[in-house]
């Protein structure tokens, strides 16, 4: 169901390109993968530093961690569907 949307999402954006002609769109189109691949890659580098740090993590720092992982696993879960 969660696909489903995602789906959806991703032929409105393609069926909104399609209808563009031109050097404009096609620089737009490559502008939005640039940003897109260098948002991927901040989030991965966020990502390695954050599983780097968990073994140095206090307790109580833990305990925020997995708090915050949880709610952010219960908002993914409840958008998806």
């Amino acid at each position: 169901m969660g696909l489903d949307t995602l789906l959806q999402a991703g032929n409105a954006i393609t069926s909104f390109f399609a209808g563009l002609n031109g050097v404009g769109a096609v620089l737009v189109v490559i502008g939005l993968g640039i940003l897109l691949a260098i948002g991927a890659g901040i989030g991965l580098y966020m990502l390695v530093q954050l599983v780097k740090q968990i073994p140095r993590m206090t307790p109580w720092e833990f305990l925020k961690f997995v708090v915050i992982s949880a709610v952010v696993l219960i908002v993914i879960g409840i958008i998806l569907p």
